[in-house]
C-alpha cells in the first residue's frame, strides 16, 4: 500500500500499489467523493461548452428575464 492525497481536501489516503495519479482519483470520504463528482459534472469541459453555446443561442442569458 502507498499513500496518495485526496483530490478534494488533500488528506492522505492509503491506496493500492497499482494506483496511478494520471488515471485514478483518491478520495478520503463519501463527502469528498460527492464533492468531486459534482465539480466534474458542473465544471467539465463539455458542460462549460454547453453553457457557452446556450448563452450564445439565447443572446447572453441563462434564464428567462421577466
Amino acid at each position: 500500500m502507498k499513500n496518495a492525497a485526496c483530490v478534494w481536501c488533500s488528506e492522505l489516503v492509503k491506496v493500492a500499489d497499482t494506483y496511478d495519479d494520471l488515471q485514478h482519483k483518491a478520495v478520503c470520504s463519501p463527502k469528498c467523493k460527492a464533492a468531486e463528482l459534482m465539480f466534474c459534472e458542473y465544471w467539465s469541459d463539455e458542460e462549460i461548452n454547453r453553457r457557452a453555446h446556450y448563452r450564445h443561442l439565447t443572446e447572453g442569458t441563462d434564464y428567462d428575464e421577466t
